[in-house]
């Protein structure tokens, strides 16, 4: 891998110092004489982000984009600070990764992304005080809940999940309190009783459980509903599908190919990540929750969790009730020419193997 990354590494700077020397040539995927970039967004602290950090680190989003005569460059977003949608509406990025449900009303909006494959599937959990009478999330009625943001997917699904059980979380019947907190604040706010039950990403999520107790009452990486729902998606603007498809591409192989990776290598996954600082943690801690997720992607499955979400949020008034969802899942879920539906990774071999789009 390491040889990979040197041997990429010094393609790009070779051709950058031939394209310095020679101004007037043009090289396929430039425009004029300047290269172009695709701008990738990362955040730190998030293991379930391991995909991005492998993609970046190893090399695999400079290796896909080298070929079209493309390279990457990468963009942090910081909690507290402009949010990836802000990020996003001020041109700031160009494609990313990201828990998909959370961008869903702000793409109703007018947010301009679209997904492309899904990515792992499971992340969130949901607790209660160990000694809570709580036992399913049938009990929650008029409870007060705990996420890290009001538009964040633990809402989502959970409202979703209410749905299925009867509890009212329309602004017309509405049983349930949420109330945001910081993420590294959940835990204390369950712990202290100003919310009854959170909701969490992992490493948040399992750490608070270890630490404090807390008894699991949903998870979406087990639950019957979710288990074959992808939580986390890889997404591209629209700019970036109309100036440029194939560096949309080649940037949404590179994470399929990544997240593949991490499904058969979750404990060399972790290390990269502690070891880059991306992620902060225990080896052994951080390797089992990765293991645990499902990171097999897939466009097709993507796609179907999609409007399967679109479809239950419409009817919770989430999403509006004149939003066609057909057409919404269109414009908000593509097909990319020369994209598998996924890939699967080989650690003896150290290949990678396109996985068919299974309507095929």
């Amino acid at each position: 891998m390491k040889k990979t990354v040197m041997i990429w590494a010094a393609v790009i700077a070779a051709s950058l110092s031939l394209g310095g020397c020679n101004k007037d040539k043009k090289s396929a995927g430039t425009t004029g004489t300047a290269q172009k970039v695709v701008r990738i967004n990362f955040q730190r602290g998030g293991l379930c982000a391991a995909p991005v950090h492998v993609a970046w680190k190893m090399g695999l989003f400079d290796e896909e984009l080298a070929k079209i005569g493309q390279k990457a460059e990468f963009v942090e977003v910081v909690e507290g600070g402009a949010t990836l949608a802000e990020m996003i509406g001020s041109g700031k990025v160009d494609a990313g990764y990201g828990l998909y449900a959370t961008q869903l009303q702000a793409m109703e909006n007018g947010l301009p992304i679209s997904y492309t494959s899904g990515i792992h599937i499971g992340c969130t959990k949901y607790y209660v005080k160990g000694d809570s009478p709580i036992n399913s999330v049938a009990d929650l009625r008029g409870k007060k809940i705990g996420v890290p943001g009001l538009a964040d997917s633990s809402v989502m699904n959970l409202k979703r999940k209410l749905m299925d059980v009867g509890i009212g979380v329309t602004a017309e019947n509405n049983e349930v309190e949420f109330l945001a907190y910081a993420s590294s604040d959940l835990a204390i706010a369950l712990d202290k009783g100003a919310v009854d039950v959170i909701g969490a990403h992992d490493p948040v999520a399992t750490k608070g459980e270890l630490a404090y107790g807390f008894k699991k009452i949903l998870d979406t990486g087990t639950d019957e509903k979710f288990v074959k729902e992808y939580c986390c998606q890889q997404f591209v603007t629209h700019k970036l599908l109309k100036e440029n498809p194939e560096g949309a591409a080649a940037v949404t192989r590179a994470l399929q190919k990544a997240s593949a990776f991490v499904e058969a290598e979750p404990r060399l996954a972790a290390q990269l990540q502690i070891e880059n600082n991306l992620v902060a943690g225990d080896l052994d801690f951080n390797a089992a929750l990765l293991d645990e997720l499902n990171y097999v992607p897939s466009r097709s499955l993507g796609r179907k969790t999609f409007i399967d979400a679109a479809r239950q949020l419409q009817e919770a008034g989430i999403l509006k009730a004149s939003t066609n969802i057909d057409e919404f899942a269109e414009k908000g879920y593509i097909e990319l020419p020369g994209v598998p539906d996924g890939y699967t990774y080989d650690k003896e071999t150290k290949t990678y193997k396109e996985i068919k789009d299974p309507r095929v």
